[in-house]
């Protein structure tokens, strides 16, 4: 299979590899969002990615307690940023904790599993 000339047949039968995954819940339109409290993934268009216990959001300005930088990732189980949340990381360079961020211009904020949350909190400070 050669992914970057998947058929429609082969991108269904892999959408059918991920279905397991105990992915949280998206958002709707009713506000059924990430909550003060839980742990997030936050991407944005100037500060890259963080992960951290989401404090507030307004708009794309996002305040986060806790906070780190994922500097690279790869996630336990698929490739992308969402199967970071949902089934966690194998590997990555992250940040030091920071006791607040502030990111301004986000464009997701991505609820994390508690599976997810164990390893991305296991991973190391790297420089």
């Amino acid at each position: 299979m050669d992914i970057e000339n998947l058929t429609i047949g082969e991108a269904k039968r892999l959408a059918a590899l991920f279905n397991g995954l105990d992915c949280p819940k998206p958002a709707t339109q009713n506000g059924d969002g990430p909550k003060p409290g839980d742990k997030v993934i936050v991407r944005s268009r100037d500060a890259g990615v963080q992960y951290g216990t989401l404090v507030s959001y307004e708009g794309s300005t996002v305040h986060l307690s806790d906070a780190r930088q994922m500097w690279s990732w790869t996630a336990k189980e698929g490739g992308t940023l969402l199967d970071c949340a949902c089934a966690g990381v194998s590997k990555g360079k992250f940040s030091g904790v920071a006791e607040a961020v502030t990111v301004i211009g986000a464009c997701a904020i991505i609820s994390v599993t508690p599976d997810a949350q164990k390893s991305l909190e296991a991973r190391k400070w790297e420089s």
